[in-house]
């Protein structure tokens, strides 16, 4: 059996048709072929382009392909800032991603039979989306025509919807915890993702659902998926949203004027305002969209996992223990923590956590029904060597579907 044939889902809608793709399309790697093929996946988010590198090679009995994540070194992770930021200046994206590129070159090598069998596929999120069409249709046809020039037997470049980006998710976290294989049926873990502009929420309800639902076939076993991406309510478009000082440290200087207040119950609170809109006719979550009730465990993803890391939590990532972790952290001055760390004020991403605790906590009990004490999300950022993210799941359908 084709390895594009083992994986099938319902058509998921693409907001950018007719992207850059090079042809021919890379020769077919058979079962009985043992060399492993290059792949790589170029996240560019809202943030910054993540440049992801993995070997694969056919399941010789015809299951799913083997994929594993290789590090290719801090100087080729990822530069910033995302190709959002550029708007009307495609020439300038597409600029940014040259050392992406040749990271991604050399880590192919030169031989042209294993150039003929790679892949650079660049997938684009919820930053993107957030540009007028005019703006996101010229960054992609820039960086589409860029990928064109990467001598690899297939390239492709293209925005993926809120739907796509939860799927992929979906498919990383069960892949990587061995719950897409053959044999009796076990329970998947749903995925949860928070990025810097959209959030995602993807699970198999117990029974099918009657909205936002995807049909995904793996192994000759169909999974009915309820996926909902909530375009806006990443972290970082949340927080120029609720704009509260309470969300940041005590004396903080806050972009635009004033200073943080420190107070994690005040900045909840501003949150809970922002996401207000009741449920009117449950099942339903942040505004009234329709969401089943959750089911089973889950993986956080992104801003979840880099919380759980910087509060040093355990395994599962439960309401209750990052609220603790939270309003400590919350309770902290700014100025005591640069007198004891003066090199602080150069990382960006610490001061965020406060709001990071404060509206993750509320994101999984007020918004998507968690109950607070709940011990049913665990928050890896790498199982077994590999990232969690959509990257590695966007992969997999290109390997094992048909994404045409």
């Amino acid at each position: 059996m084709s390895p594009r044939a083992l994986l099938v889902t319902t058509a998921l809608p693409v907001l950018l048709a007719g992207c850059a793709t090079t042809s021919p399309p890379a020769p077919v790697v058979t079962a009985a072929d043992s060399a492993w093929s290059h792949a790589l996946v170029i996240d560019a988010s809202s943030s910054a382009s993540t440049l992801h590198a993995y070997r694969w090679r056919p399941d010789p009995e015809g299951g799913l392909p083997r994929i594993e994540e290789v590090e290719l070194g801090r100087e080729c992770e990822y530069v910033e800032p995302g190709l959002a930021h550029y708007g009307s200046r495609p020439e300038a994206a597409v600029a940014s991603l040259e050392p992406l590129l040749g990271c991604a070159i050399d880590f192919v090598g030169e031989g042209p039979d294993v150039r003929a069998r790679a892949a650079l596929h660049l997938r684009a999120t919820a930053g993107l989306r957030l540009l007028p069409v005019d703006q996101q249709e010229g960054i992609r046809d820039a960086v589409g025509a860029a990928l064109d020039r990467v001598p690899f037997g297939t390239t492709s470049a293209r925005l993926i919807s809120g739907a796509e980006e939860g799927i992929f998710g979906w498919l990383s976290v069960n892949y990587l915890l061995g719950r897409l294989g053959p044999g009796d049926p076990v329970p998947t873990f749903g995925a949860l993702d928070l990025g810097g502009a959209s959030t995602q929420v993807t699970f198999a309800p117990r029974e099918r659902p009657r909205e936002h639902g995807q049909a995904i076939t793996l192994n000759g076993r169909t999974h009915h998926v309820y996926t909902y991406s909530y375009l806006g309510l990443g972290q970082d478009e949340a927080r120029k949203s609720v704009a509260s000082p309470a969300c940041y440290l005590e004396g903080f200087p806050i972009p635009g004027g004033g200073v943080g207040t420190g107070d994690y119950d005040g900045c909840r609170a501003a949150i809970r305002v922002a996401l207000g809109r009741p449920c009117v006719t449950p099942p339903c979550s942040m505004f009234g969209v329709y969401q089943p009730p959750l089911r089973g465990e889950f993986l956080g993803l992104s801003v979840y996992a880099y919380a759980a890391s910087f509060f040093d939590l355990d395994d599962y990532l439960s309401p209750a223990s990052l609220e603790e972790a939270g309003r400590q952290f919350c309770d902290l001055s700014w100025t005591d923590l640069v007198q004891a760390d003066p090199t602080i004020v150069d990382d960006r991403h610490v001061e965020k956590f406060c709001f990071s605790a404060a509206y993750s906590v509320t994101l999984l009990t007020d918004g998507f029904g968690l109950p607070f004490e709940a011990e049913r999300v665990r928050a890896p950022i790498r199982v077994e060597g590999n990232e969690v993210g959509w990257a590695l799941g966007a992969l997999l359908y290109e390997l094992a579907g048909d994404s045409d």
